[in-house]
């Protein structure tokens, strides 16, 4: 059984970090891809369990689109999706899915990508990395510090034990964060995830509380 994780980009021009979670989370592929059929032949050759996405995957309730040029409106009249909401009520900042969003071309890549998996039989979820560092680790130094991404390997190595450690071999924040998003997936086969949010607008899946104990059964 396979876990995909993505840490999906705005568009080719960044290549997006995949990686594949084996059985005994070993990690049994991982790189980058460009187009979305790199992405998907990627995906396919795995055929996972689950296809866990770092990217909004849906649009706010009564929005068919981001433009601003477009009269959509959103049916709720508070901001993004109700799952970002639920993310900010739990102290865990993130971006929210607006007409204004800086993120606007991942949305709608991300968007896409879920389609074309799911047409294919793929279950696709929607991760948030930052959201379950904080659950499974606490807060933690910025990822963009090397201080920050030697914390978190050094933590993901005991959940996956076949990541190198840190002073062996420095993961990227890319890429760390499309491990969090595979091993996120393995939790959401375990049952150890919460939804946020509505399923007729879009979920999150984040790890349960509490920390540290969701790999021990």
């Amino acid at each position: 059984m396979y876990f995909i994780g993505l840490d999906l980009t705005a568009s080719a021009r960044r290549k997006t970090a995949c990686v594949a979670l084996g059985e005994g989370l070993h990690i049994s592929e991982q790189g980058f891809c460009g187009e979305d059929e790199e992405i998907i032949v990627f995906v396919g050759r795995h055929r996972p369990a689950i296809v866990a996405i770092d990217a909004p995957l849906s649009l706010p309730r009564g929005l068919c689109c981001l433009e601003e040029t477009c009269r959509c409106q959103p049916i709720s009249n508070r901001k993004g999706r109700r799952c970002e909401r639920e993310l900010s009520e739990l102290g865990i900042g993130c971006y929210y899915t607006t007409k204004r969003s800086i993120i606007k071309g991942m949305v709608y890549r991300g968007i896409r990508l879920k389609e074309e998996l799911s047409s294919q039989g793929f279950v696709v979820i929607e991760v948030y990395p930052y959201a379950s560092k904080v659950r499974l680790f606490g807060r933690l130094p910025p990822k963009g510090t090397a201080e920050g991404r030697k914390a978190l390997q050094r933590h993901l190595r005991e959940f996956i034990p076949a990541l190198p450690p840190p002073e062996e071999r420095l993961y990227s924040h890319d890429l760390l964060d499309a491990l969090i998003a595979a091993y996120t997936g393995y939790l959401y086969i375990q049952g150890k995830t919460e939804p946020l949010g509505e399923e007729a607008e879009g979920l999150i899946h984040i790890p349960k509380s509490p920390i540290r104990s969701l790999h021990l059964d």
